[in-house]
């Protein structure tokens, strides 16, 4: 198994608990598998499928999802292929006759279509062999995505009662996984849990007040990276796509009213890294195999914890690290509390508000986010992670005590009658008619906290909540009062210390990129993926995803024995693409050696590919350098040429070194300011020209390496 782990996927170890997973499953036993997102999932069935002999049939819910893995089988030598409604008559039947041929080692299939007699006389004669159920959750009324076409599956099992099958998902608590067993009639199964703890991912959940300006600083964070942010509504997510353009980004509204036609463009065009940024609703996401999302923002609060933990697992599934954030606000309860009103059914409507108080409760809790997720799903024992808001937040701490006197005090005054927003804007002296009306501008409270924004003290408040300072009310609204832990601390006089407001929005997660691979010859090797991947209609990631691009700008290889060893290369990339790639990256390490010699010394055939995509690479550098030239002597901003040619800031610093090679270029307005300009120069003096490292440290990590490179390209100059 190992050996055909390396020849197909280019992996040299499994990961947790896939090699136990396999094993069972390979020895003819039906198997339930509860795996995080990027836990290695598919793997599980894929494997077998080529030990194995025959076909293995995989259910699969959307057509993009099915579509993505089989081209990332079809690329690495791994015959698949899917059968839907996107694909055409005729090629559905050459499939269907290539199926029976046994041409095939995996056949994705909507679950619908097991419900067509005519699917399953056709099924049951082919060499089946093993059954896999993606996304199994689906078939759980209890799911947070229950679909009733999983019900199908029964027919399956009654039709083929000793084939294996195998259930997969990311998000199933007990209740979950005891359905599933049960609605596809599984027989001696075993159930893996592997955790649900996702280290990569850093958790942040903060007040929606200033919500655009949050969202806008976590962007420029994530600058030219996927993004996922989930709305509440369709008008939402077309409002918000229109700021993010206006702002400058790539972004594009994704929600059920657009046509089919509209969702697969801006889904092909995310995937294929067209556009950076998806607005959606929850519509959008389930079907996206894209491993490398760097950001999923919830502008709006989930409806289900199950759902948020789904959602959140489309970032980061390469294991790199990657943000999620939740923006919370009680309107948003209010707006689900007016949906849940129109619900008919109250055994319904009682369930879905039980999984809205959830969210509620962790949003405003005040553990460890992932201990709470964990422990939601059942697992308990875990460490706290260090990295969440929560974690991070508990490091920094100040003396709270007179603003949480004053708040609540500000709730005993109105007699612990009124919402959040209304105390805050007590405290800060506002003359809303709301308050003027009630004569709240005459309590002694009233204006004693001008000195904090409206977010400081609605953060404050969600602080009092978790900490059982403040409790809600029964009823409709969202209304608080003080608690006897409350009284207790200001009859007491007590003192207490909370996490410092953040003034930069967010305590951040320090990335230690520059350390672990050179972020240049990164840049240039997505530019080659992307071109290659754009020429083969595929998504980039199929070519080769971002953890083995940043092990390439890690070891450099050069040759196609040193590629072998790069994560993610198998047989036929190795074949496909390792002349080009390490060409490329000869070509880099020469550049920054300072020599410039003609290479492509391979093979007639490979040459003759090399020179190809070098020819194609060579034009479409030589327009950007022309372009950057010209944009330059505009005194364009580094950031407006990024933008213009879709490029990260760090190629464009790459591109005007070598501009300044050949010609004198004033670039004196792209650096930073005069007091930073100074200690860079400082840094060059005492470390030289060699590493930028040094340098960053020396300015104790202030300024970005584009800056670091610019200063020095203008002293060199």
């Amino acid at each position: 198994m190992k050996k055909l782990l390396k020849q197909y996927f280019g992996h040299d170890d499994f990961r947790p608990m896939q090699k136990q997973v396999i094993d069972h499953f390979l020895d003819g036993n039906d198997t339930v598998v509860v795996m995080p997102t990027g836990g290695g999932k598919s793997l599980c069935f894929q494997l077998p499928a080529l030990v194995r002999g025959g076909t293995t049939i995989v259910i699969s819910p959307l057509i993009s999802l099915m579509k993505d893995q089989v081209d990332a089988l079809t690329a690495n030598g791994i015959s698949a292929t899917m059968l839907n409604s996107s694909v055409e008559l005729e090629k559905l039947n050459q499939r269907m006759r290539d199926a029976s041929a046994g041409y095939y080692k995996l056949i994705y299939i909507a679950p619908e279509r097991l419900a067509n007699k005519y699917v399953r006389d056709w099924i049951s004669k082919l060499d089946i062999t093993a059954l896999a159920v993606d996304e199994a959750h689906c078939i759980s009324q209890w799911g947070h995505d229950f679909r009733p076409d999983y019900r199908n599956l029964k027919l399956f099992r009654q039709e083929f009662p000793d084939i294996p099958i195998i259930a997969l998902t990311a998000s199933a608590t007990e209740h979950v996984r005891r359905d599933i067993v049960s609605e596809l009639a599984l027989k001696k199964e075993k159930v893996f849990v592997s955790g649900f703890y996702r280290e990569n991912l850093h958790i942040t959940v903060m007040p929606k007040s200033g919500a655009t300006q949050k969202i806008l600083w976590f962007l420029n964070k994530h600058k030219n990276e996927s993004t996922i942010i989930y709305c509440f509504s369709r008008k939402e997510t077309e409002q918000l796509a229109e700021v993010l353009k206006y702002e400058g980004f790539k972004a594009q509204a994704y929600h059920a009213g657009l046509t089919q036609e509209q969702r697969t463009k801006v889904q092909d065009e995310f995937v294929k890294d067209d556009i950076n940024i998806v607005v959606a609703t929850i519509a959008f996401g389930m079907g996206i195999d894209k491993p490398d999302v760097r950001l999923v923002i919830h502008k709006t609060f989930p409806k289900t914890i199950e759902g948020y933990y789904q959602e959140i697992g489309r970032a980061g599934r390469d294991g790199l690290p990657s943000d999620v954030v939740m923006l919370y606000s009680a309107g948003d309860k209010m707006k689900l509390d007016y949906f849940l009103r129109q619900m008919e059914d109250t055994v319904q409507r009682d369930k879905e508000e039980k999984k809205i108080r959830e969210v509620m409760d962790y949003a405003e809790s005040r553990i460890c986010r992932w201990q709470w997720i964990t422990s939601y799903f059942g697992e308990t024992g875990l460490e706290r992670c260090g990295s969440c808001d929560v974690c991070v937040g508990s490091n920094d701490i100040e003396d709270a005590t007179e603003i949480v006197q004053k708040i609540l005090s500000a709730v005993i005054r109105t007699r612990n009658a009124f919402g959040k927003g209304h105390i805050v804007k007590i405290l800060r002296g506002s003359r809303d008619k709301n308050i003027l009306s009630r004569g709240h501008e005459n309590l002694s409270v009233w204006g004693i906290a001008k000195e904090y924004s409206t977010q400081d003290l609605m953060e404050y408040i969600i602080e009092l909540i978790a900490l059982g300072f403040l409790k809600r009310n029964e009823g409709e609204y969202e209304t608080y009062r003080i608690t006897k832990r409350g009284a207790d601390f200001l009859n007491n006089r007590e003192t207490i210390e909370l996490p410092k407001r953040k003034k930069d929005i967010v305590a951040q997660v320090t990335k230690e990129e520059f350390d672990l691979y050179d972020r240049e010859v990164f840049d240039s090797l997505r530019e080659l993926r992307k071109e290659i991947a754009d020429e083969k209609g595929l998504p980039a990631f199929v070519i080769f995803g971002d953890v083995s691009l940043q092990e390439m700008a890690r070891k450099l290889p050069t040759t196609t024995q040193e590629f072998a060893q790069i994560s993610g290369v198998g047989a036929k990339k190795l074949q496909q693409y390792g002349d080009i790639f390490t060409e490329v990256i000869s070509e880099l390490k020469e550049q920054k050696h300072g020599r410039s010699r003609a290479t492509c010394h391979r093979h007639s055939n490979s040459r003759a590919m090399c020179h190809r995509h070098a020819q194609s690479r060579s034009e479409a550098k030589k327009y950007r350098l022309d372009a950057t030239k010209e944009m330059l002597k505009s005194k364009d901003s580094l950031e407006d040429i990024a933008e213009a040619l879709g490029l990260s800031q760090g190629t464009i610093v790459k591109y005007i070194e070598e501009i300044l090679e050949g010609e004198n270029i004033d670039i004196k307005y792209l650096l930073p300011n005069q007091k930073a300009q100074k200690e860079i120069r400082e840094g060059f003096k005492k470390y030289g020209h060699t590493k930028l490292k040094p340098i960053y440290k020396h300015c104790n990590e202030k300024y970005t390496y584009d800056e670091i490179r610019l200063v020095g390209l203008w002293i060199s100059n």
